[in-house]
């Protein structure tokens, strides 16, 4: 079984300094992404799992600790669950 994050439909965002932020419609959860986070969002634009997200980021920075990286990116996909703007789709 693979999973996948995709977004939600019922967002808005707006650019403000160096952060992304987007917010639910219907809840009106806020997040605050750093450039870190932005990354992992746009990743999942049209679905995408978490190896994918990790690849994204290991071929940028190959000198990160792959643990503590895959740990922040699972992070920031929580926080996004949690605000109702991505879905896991398991398939």
């Amino acid at each position: 079984m693979s999973i996948t994050y995709s977004r939600t439909t019922m967002f808005d965002q707006e650019e403000i300094e160096n952060e992304l932020i987007v917010m639910e419609r219907e809840s009106q959860a806020v997040v605050a992404l750093n450039p870190t986070g932005r990354v992992v969002w746009e990743s999942i634009a049209g679905g995408t799992s978490l190896d994918d997200i990790d690849d994204i980021f290991r071929k940028a920075h190959p000198e990160l600790d792959s643990s503590a990286l895959r740990r922040d990116i699972q992070g920031v996909l929580d926080i996004l669950l949690d605000a109702g703007l991505i879905r896991v789709d398991e398939g």
